[in-house]
């Protein structure tokens, strides 16, 4: 069973594994290995990797209870509507 979105919220953040490796120091294969589920981080790295990503720790995981909108879907729906309105005003 899935735990971690990490490998959606690198994609949304447009963070390569190379690029978060050298931000946490540590492997890009790590990272790998993380974001495939391989293996499991410490707290400590999660810590490090939500700081590099700019998100709350919760959002590395996958909820459990029901269904919630997260803070980086609200933010995916904003940039959605922000360049439809632009391309919009573009054609006005």
């Amino acid at each position: 069973m899935a735990v971690l979105r990490l490998k959606e919220i690198m994609i949304s953040k447009g963070m390569s594994r190379d690029e978060l490796s050298s931000i946490v120091e540590v492997s890009p294969t790590t990272i790998s290995n993380i974001s495939s589920e391989k293996n499991l981080p410490t707290i400590q790295l999660l810590l490090k990797i939500a700081e590099a990503l700019h998100v709350d720790i919760r959002e590395l995981f996958i909820p459990t209870r029901g269904t919630s909108i997260t803070q980086l879907e609200v933010d995916e729906a904003k940039e959605l509507i922000e360049k439809g309105l632009g391309i919009l005003k573009g054609k006005m």
